[in-house]
């Protein structure tokens, strides 16, 4: 290594080092102690789940009460007031949602498992180790008509069987909606003890209405976890270790076209497989995962965009395998888990090997190439932690690729530090990456300063890194507010400043972008922005406009979008729509973008199903763009109890229509 490259490598670790240090230090001594507890109470006569709170056992729980509207600070317009209480088989949640205009409650979501946004809901956390960490958290959200979400804290697939199977009931009073809740111990990761122990609680709600969102324990709108409030005296029940098979079967028929001289003609294609997922818990806190010959042709993965790009587009990856135990393996752009296309198997292995330390490993095999990586994370304090990760690639046809990361933040305050270091070897490479980062989060005014460099030999071949080569600094500033009443219901407005040169003193990138966002209280929402500055030899200036329609509604809504200006040396100009309409258990999608830059390109996503209820529906994908067109149709009941199947016509993922029939079959044992 040069000696010039030993000194930068050394001084960046030790400015980072003594940063999160010393940050680290005063946060320990500093960590806010929560004054809201609440006593844990068991009964042995626990609630019929039913959205009325009339059950004997609710009339003497502890109740939670003085909500805090998070943007202002002070006691909620509207209050809510909540009940826990436990029994050996699950907690159970009783709330009371006072609402000054009962009619104006919105509730649209009614299939289970999907993210509740744009409208009422109420959520209960739990933080079973009570280490305020965001990893260890767990939430459940409910809306007026039931409909559920559950985030757990590793992480878990879609199946109902696998995430588990919690209950709950809700209505719509004269005087608000009432919400019940039961979540079975089993779903959940906590200490295995004998003696009472404390467990971080927090009761949230959301009001779609006025924008509204308002704690039980005020976390602000920065959602600091160290002020969560205290469940104590709880003693959990025994952890019962699961074994869980999830089996498929899939059975198709396609057609493929063969060149016989100088005729084409069709042939049938009969095709069978079979594959299966498995779940055991090791331990009550560390949980195996394996998966054989799965399938991953038949899942609908995201559209890559048509916009502009110096660099790769990052296209996210749904696979539920990668996304099982998400918040351990949890690398930002370190691991990019659509890198592992082909694979034959897959195991995992992640979880709690104490209090404040969790490990992962995650291993995939396929006769060309081979991956493995391997996670430690340990929380130091409530808002402190340290990480390393080791990434291993082998493929066939080229020289192992490995990688080690190490990395570490800390926050006082609003005050964070953060810093990483990575280090890759591939084949004589052995180049390095690593960040330093210095933050702001107050209630108005959020900034961020960071100092980066990346060599031009580091090779992560599991990760997602656009650019190597370069080294600078970024600068960013935004400030946000929310208002109750008026015209104006939130405004975002921010600034951003990146400045990198080649490791040759050759400019890489000078940007300058500002960026602001408007939304009424009647539902529109205005998008301006511009950003400019140079890349490499070319000079860049571009304007960008989105009107938007109903914005929050995530079912019915319409945004039109315009792009102009110059990019790499070429005048660019983009038009782009979204426009979204439910009803009578119909849901149809339109995301069309024309771009006009070097040449003329196109893109328009038709999406289309029809709901017989909330497990089964029709459904249908159609994509329109320069390269072809493709469309599927899928019948499925998928995301509940029971046996889940599709039948799909079409290849969900191709660039164009394939004529091809498969039946998939699958269920949790």
């Amino acid at each position: 290594m040069k000696p010039q490259k030993t000194y930068a490598i050394a001084t960046f670790l030790t400015v980072a080092f003594m940063l999160i240090t010393s940050l680290k230090t005063t946060a320990s001594e500093n960590t806010q102690t929560v004054q809201k507890e609440l006593t844990a109470v068991k009964t042995e006569q626990p609630p019929t789940i039913d959205g009325i709170l009339n059950d004997v056992c609710w009339q003497d729980a502890p109740r939670t009460v003085g909500f805090t509207d998070q943007r202002t600070e002070k006691p909620a317009k509207n209050q809510s007031i909540g009940r826990i209480i436990y029994t050996d088989q699950a907690i159970y949640i009783g709330l009371y949602l006072y609402d000054d205009m009962p009619n104006k409650i919105v509730a649209r979501q009614t299939k289970d498992q999907t993210r509740i946004t744009g409208e009422d809901w109420v959520s209960f956390s739990l933080d079973p180790f009570h280490t305020h960490q965001f990893s260890d958290r767990n939430f459940f959200i409910v809306n007026p008509l039931g409909t559920k979400y559950a985030h757990l804290a590793t992480g878990r697939a879609e199946k109902s069987e696998w995430i588990g199977l919690w209950k709950t009931g809700a209505q719509v009073v004269e005087d608000g909606w009432v919400v019940e809740m039961e979540i079975p111990w089993q779903m959940l990761d906590y200490p295995d003890t004998t003696e009472p122990i404390r467990m971080g609680i927090n009761l949230d709600r959301f009001q779609q209405r006025t924008g509204e969102r308002s704690w039980w324990c005020d976390l602000g709108v920065q959602e600091f976890r160290e002020n969560d409030g205290h469940w104590i005296d709880v003693l959990p029940p025994p952890r019962k270790r699961e074994l869980k098979l999830l089996p498929y079967l899939i059975g198709g028929i396609s057609e493929t076209e063969s060149s016989v001289g100088a005729t084409s003609e069709s042939r049938r294609k009969y095709t069978a497989r079979a594959g299966a997922d498995l779940r055991y818990e090791v331990t009550p806190q560390l949980r195996f995962i394996g998966t054989a010959n799965p399938d991953f042709d038949n899942l609908e993965q995201a559209v890559e965009g048509i916009d502009f790009s110096y660099g790769e587009r990052y296209v996210e990856d749904r696979r539920p395998f990668f996304s099982e135990g998400g918040n351990v393996y949890n690398l930002g752009n370190l691991f990019h888990s659509r890198r592992i296309m082909d694979m034959d198997g897959g195991l995992k292995l992640f979880g709690k090997i104490g209090k404040n330390t969790s490990v992962g490993t995650l291993g995939t095999y396929h006769r060309n190439n081979q991956n493995f990586i391997l996670r430690a994370s340990q929380s130091l304090t409530a808002t402190s932690n340290i990480s390393t990760a080791f990434l291993s690639h082998h493929h066939r046809d080229s020289e192992a690729n490995n990688v080690v990361h190490l990395s570490g933040d800390v926050r006082h305050g609003k005050f964070s530090a953060a810093s990483t270091l990575t280090q890759s070897w591939a084949g004589k490479s052995d180049g390095r990456t690593g960040d330093v980062n210095l933050s702001y989060d107050g209630p108005l005014f959020q900034s961020l300063f960071a100092m980066f460099f990346s060599d031009p030999d580091f090779v992560n071949n599991l990760g997602y890194h656009p650019f190597t080569g370069n080294r600078g600094g970024a600068l960013q500033g935004i400030i946000k507010n929310e208002w109750r009443e008026g015209f104006i219901r939130s405004l975002f407005v921010g600034a951003n400043v990146i400045a990198s040169n080649t490791y040759e003193g050759e400019v890489f990138q000078q940007d300058f972008s500002v960026f602001s966002d408007f939304l009424t209280h009647s539902d529109y929402g205005l998008s301006v922005g511009w950003y400019g500055g140079r890349f490499q030899e070319f000079t860049d200036s571009v304007f960008n406009i989105r009107l938007k329609a109903r914005a929050s509604d995530r079912f019915n809504n319409v945004s039109v979008g315009y792009n102009w200006g110059e990019q790499a040396g070429q005048p660019i100009h983009r038009i782009s729509g979204n426009l979204n309409l439910r009803a009578y258990g119909f849901t149809a999608g339109l995301t069309s973008q024309i771009q006009w830059h070097f040449e003329r390109r196109y893109q328009q996503i038709l999406i289309f199903a029809y709901d017989f209820s909330p497990a089964l529906s029709l459904g249908s994908r159609l994509i329109w763009q320069i390269e072809g067109v493709n469309i599927y149709f899928a019948l499925r009941r998928s995301g509940y109890a029971g046996t889940d199947f599709f039948i799909i016509l079409g290849d969900p993922n191709a660039s164009e229509f394939k004529r091809r029939l498969v039946a998939k079959v699958l269920r949790a044992f």
